[in-house]
């Protein structure tokens, strides 16, 4: 057995996440397709304004295979505006409310990280917060999602406010940097009482372009954390930097690396399209890869 496939049968056992009362199978994998109400995200076709196209965007991802939605109110490309916490809870409005009515079961997840909009997020229905900061930008944060016993993915980010800001690793190395980080941060969170975490290895937050890829590369090694691994690395610029494409053209580097991700035991994937990821999914599955 290859280490990457011992790295990740050693955990499986502790991938259940406690979601309002219902255990969830994390071992078994989620596709989370992304929703953004915003005007200003990196790829123009995730951009919803109206509630009316939300819902489409919705049923239409869920019919395709979702598992998960992923609310975001500000985008996270490098050098986008900051938005403040008000301005997201604006543009959220009800959405969170309308999706869990028109679709009951499914599972919500609301990116932000700042705690106002948590807390909006969770009392509308929220199931999961995705923080990109790692509690780094709002400290209200953490004590929200603790308190309302709400999962929490934990992002591996050593970027600033806008996303601009390298690692600065030095000597140290990408794998090494991500353990340290990560777990310090897992174990504060636990001593906050929130216990049920999700690991996003944070592609294209505060690293270079060589760095994304050794980390993805290595990604088996973050199962020593003992936490569900998320992955999202759909049409990003470690994808268009590489080959040379606009966003737009990067589908099929996307399933390249969603691929590689599976196979070293990813199983959360946040992705744009929703079809060609459970596509991927459903043929790695028949490889007896998992």
């Amino acid at each position: 057995m290859s280490q990457a496939k011992e790295l990740s049968t050693a955990f499986q056992k502790s991938r259940f996440l406690n979601i309002k009362g219902v255990l969830h199978d994390f071992s078994q994998p989620k596709i989370m397709g992304i929703l953004n109400i915003t005007p200003d995200s990196f790829f123009e076709q995730s951009r919803v304004l109206k509630q009316e196209q939300l819902l489409e965007r919705a049923k239409n991802m869920l019919d395709a295979g979702a598992d998960i939605l992923d609310l975001g109110a500000s985008s996270t490309r490098p050098n986008a505006s900051i938005n403040s916490a008000q301005e997201e809870i604006e543009r959220l409005e009800d959405s969170i409310f309308v999706l869990k009515k028109e679709f009951p079961s499914v599972l919500i997840s609301l990116d932000t990280y700042y705690g106002a909009v948590a807390q909006h997020g969770i009392a509308q229905g929220a199931d999961i917060i995705n923080d990109i900061s790692a509690g780094q930008f709002d400290p209200s944060l953490w004590p929200v999602v603790a308190a309302q016993q709400i999962p929490y993915i934990l992002n591996y980010n050593r970027a600033d406010q806008q996303n601009t800001t390298n690692s600065h690793l030095q000597n140290k190395g990408i794998v090494s940097d991500a353990l340290s980080f990560l777990s310090e941060k897992q174990a504060a969170l636990k001593a906050l009482g929130c216990t049920d975490i999700l690991i996003d290895p944070g592609f294209g937050f505060g690293k270079s372009l060589n760095e994304n890829h050794e980390l993805l590369q290595k990604l088996e090694h973050l199962h020593l954390l003992g936490a569900p691994l998320l992955v999202g690395v759909s049409r990003k610029s470690m994808i268009t930097k590489k080959i040379n494409c606009s966003p737009a053209e990067a589908l099929n580097g996307t399933s390249i690396l969603q691929t590689l991700a599976y196979t070293k035991g990813a199983r959360i994937f946040r992705v744009h399209d929703v079809k060609e990821a459970k596509e991927l999914i459903l043929l790695l599955a028949a490889q007896d890869l998992h």
